[in-house]
């Protein structure tokens, strides 16, 4: 049974290595709060509004918070108990090597051998326990040829890193083994130990930084967004 209404979290990560700017921040910025659809459930959209770091035990621990509930997560002026059901977590971040945008379908337990921007590394029984990887519930390649469609670009499926189009929307199945796939590995965990629908999808998105590229990155965001709610199951608590 379809929601009369669906809450989507959006995370973005900030500066790292020696990049100085990450454009998933101002993609995550410049959505809009509330997506009004005609003849379809609206949604409504949480930014989590600091910038995520990519420091391990940052990031460890701020996931389980992003799926606590707690709206005082995403809105530091609400009261603390005020709880929201998140249907769909979209984490996006900056792919250094891409002019194209990438729609993640996995994320491996993997070796996390790079340290984190403090200099320190994964502790080694950190994701001890954990499957081998997480495959993400909603069909991805469907969703980014109708993403394409909608934004007006092409669309590739499960291509390689050193395609260069910078009108392509594509579904990959390497995220990188750094912390844009342990971020989609954490959350897919805690919707695997819950047994509910693994609705987690990373968007990676091209480095520009001019309006022009920031507004694209905006327009394929809100478009994955709904095509990802239209994408969900009757019953997404329920694992696939």
């Amino acid at each position: 049974m379809k929601k009369k209404s669906y809450t989507v979290a959006v995370t973005g990560f900030g500066p790292f290595m020696e990049y100085d700017y990450n454009p998933s921040t101002s993609i995550r910025d410049n959505l809009p709060r509330h997506l009004i659809r005609k003849d379809k459930p609206p949604i409504h959209i949480l930014k989590y509004p600091h910038n995520i770091n990519c420091i391990y035990n940052e990031v460890l621990n701020l996931v389980p918070q992003l799926w606590s509930g707690n709206l005082s997560v995403y809105d530091p002026g609400t009261a603390s108990t005020k709880l929201v059901e998140i249907d769909l977590m979209v984490h996006i971040g900056m792919h250094p090597d891409s002019k194209g945008y990438f729609l993640e379908k996995r994320a491996r337990r993997g070796k996390y051998e790079q340290p984190g921007d403090d200099g320190s590394l994964l502790a080694r029984d950190a994701l001890k326990g954990l499957p081998e990887k997480f495959l993400v519930g909603l069909d991805l390649d469907g969703i980014a040829a109708r993403v394409a469609e909608s934004v007006g670009v092409g669309v590739s499926c499960c291509v390689h890193r050193d395609d260069d189009s910078s009108t392509l929307i594509k579904t990959s199945n390497d995220a990188g083994l750094y912390f844009c796939e342990l971020i989609s590995f954490l959350s897919l965990s805690i919707l695997d130990q819950r047994k509910e629908f693994a609705r987690v999808v990373f968007l990676h998105v091209p480095t520009g930084r001019d309006d022009e590229c920031i507004n694209r990155g905006v327009r394929v965001a809100q478009a994955l967004i709904e095509q990802c709610v239209d994408g969900l199951p009757g019953d997404y608590r329920l694992a696939a």
